[in-house]
């Protein structure tokens, strides 16, 4: 992933913008990454890929509960690990 910091993106946001189409640009700020810039195609596929999941857990969910099985993972546990799959992905 191509890295700039965000005073290079202000200066040449053009050629940021360029290099996003092809892959994600990461951006920091103060030397730390802040920001990600990504094409519209794979910020879609980024969204998709989080309703799919989250879909899925719905409907494990509902399964479990008409097996008459409960969870006792929280919300938070329960985010982090849909968060966790998709960095992996």
């Amino acid at each position: 992933m191509k890295t700039v910091t965000a005073n290079t993106a202000k200066q040449q946001l053009g050629q940021v913008l360029d290099s996003a189409l092809t892959g994600p640009v990461s951006i920091t700020k103060h030397g730390r990454p802040a920001f990600v810039l990504t094409s519209k195609e794979d910020y879609d596929s980024l969204v998709a890929l989080k309703f799919e999941h989250l879909k899925r857990e719905v409907q494990t969910g509902f399964d479990a509960l008409d097996r008459g099985e409960f969870s006792d993972k929280t919300f938070e546990q329960i985010a982090a690990e849909v968060m966790s799959e998709i960095k992996q992905s």
